[in-house]
């Protein structure tokens, strides 16, 4: 074989193998991709369980923030309006944070992609599906469930049993998956994720932890929107893993889309150290509604309203309300698809135009192709006469 021809093969074959290294967005890979057994899970992914909490300020100690959830320098914070900060250091419980950007969903206005997913009557573009689960199971809510803990059957699940209820009336299929994971501790991030990788098997549009937080101040969490006592809703995003960007994206437009339906209901967006299994899809939203110390009928009201915007994110047509388009929260898998797919086609026509000398003859060469063909190609000796053949009329064709 010449060394044109052998130019021509190494396009082709190079080109093959970048396509077949290409890595899928989680969302698309195979649920026996995912490692049960994450080492730094659980590691950071903690919460303070002895009645106290951090306190985040501004630089003029203004609070922004309270959660029992442990806080470490470069976690940021995006607050109820949209001020985007960053914890530069943790003294104690405080965490003081940094201003960053006035606007954090102004990268948002123009974003907006192009297809809907039609529900009740109309032709499905995609999956609908969307997955709910706890990682904590027990918590509950002190006025209402008379504990802030029922092991295997928390006020949590009430609160996710009015998620679930408010979607499927709006016709969007749900999977809730109620398995228990305590005890609360370190470890039960490596228990909830088993569940939520036998969630990812039904490749859902989304998958949300639902959980409540644990500060004691009881009016931090509340407020009146659009005429209803609520509990405010905190969105989590782990920003140790590879879809931290994708989540942050869908976080955003959770928030944009409740600040225009029900204005006061979105606490913030924290950015957390640690993981929080948001590695297994690029749409993995963990979200706290209310406190411990709230009336439970509060955070179900919270829920509802929450539930209420997932649809228009997703781009779920539900008939109710004009929705968002859905966001490709990951566009550069996409990109690298196509380029791929470019380079393999680049490198076998190369290969052609080299082999036969003319777009003539590489225009009959993929007339010609068959299995027969690639045996030849191959250099198999029973093929040896038509090869020459072949050759001889490429000859022809640069004499031309």
């Amino acid at each position: 074989m010449s060394s044109i021809r052998l130019l021509g093969l190494a396009g082709l074959i190079v080109g093959i193998i970048l396509l077949g290294s290409l890595t899928l967005p989680p969302s698309q890979q195979p649920v026996a991709d995912f490692d049960l057994d994450l080492p730094d899970l659980g590691v950071w992914e903690k919460e303070l369980t002895d009645g106290t909490y951090f306190t985040i300020v501004d630089e003029d100690n203004n609070i922004l923030d309270k959660t029992v959830r442990e806080v470490h320098p470069e976690d940021e914070f995006i607050a109820g309006n949209n001020r985007h900060y960053r914890v530069e250091r943790v003294e104690g419980n405080t965490a003081y944070a940094k201003l960053l950007m006035e606007n954090a969903l102004s990268d948002l206005e123009g974003n907006l992609p192009a297809t809907a997913i039609t529900v009740q009557g109309g032709k499905k573009h995609g999956n609908d599906l969307i997955a709910m689960y706890h990682t904590h199971s027990a918590e509950s809510y002190v006025p209402t469930d008379g504990t802030d803990s029922i092991p295997g059957n928390g006020g949590i699940y009430k609160v996710g049993e009015q998620i679930a209820a408010k979607l499927e009336e709006k016709g969007v299929k749900v999977v809730y998956d109620k398995t228990p994971h305590e005890p609360h501790d370190a470890d039960a991030y490596r228990r909830s994720r088993r569940t939520a990788v036998e969630l990812m098997k039904k490749a859902p549009a989304t998958i949300i932890d639902i959980h409540r937080d644990g500060v004691p101040d009881l009016d931090f969490y509340y407020n009146n929107v659009v005429g209803q006592d609520v509990t405010k809703v905190r969105l989590v995003v782990g920003r140790q893993n590879q879809n931290m960007q994708s989540n942050l994206n869908f976080a955003k437009q959770i928030k944009a889309k409740l600040d225009e339906y029900y204005p006061g209901l979105v606490q913030g967006i924290f950015m957390a150290k640690g993981n929080y299994n948001q590695d297994l899809s690029p749409r993995s939203i963990l979200i706290e509604v209310g406190t411990h110390t709230n009336d439970r009928n509060l955070a179900e009201n919270g829920a509802a309203l929450f539930a209420d915007a997932i649809p228009a994110v997703l781009g779920i047509s539900t008939g109710e309300k004009t929705p968002a388009p859905p966001i490709d929260t990951n566009p550069g898998d996409s990109k690298s698809l196509w380029w791929l797919i470019a380079i393999a086609l680049i490198g076998g026509g190369l290969f052609l135009l080299l082999s036969t000398g003319s777009i003539k003859g590489s225009i009959n060469k993929l007339k010609q192709f068959s299995s027969r063909e690639w045996s030849s190609f191959l250099g198999n000796p029973h093929t040896s006469k038509e090869t020459g053949n072949n050759e001889q009329e490429n000859r022809n064709d640069r004499d031309k």
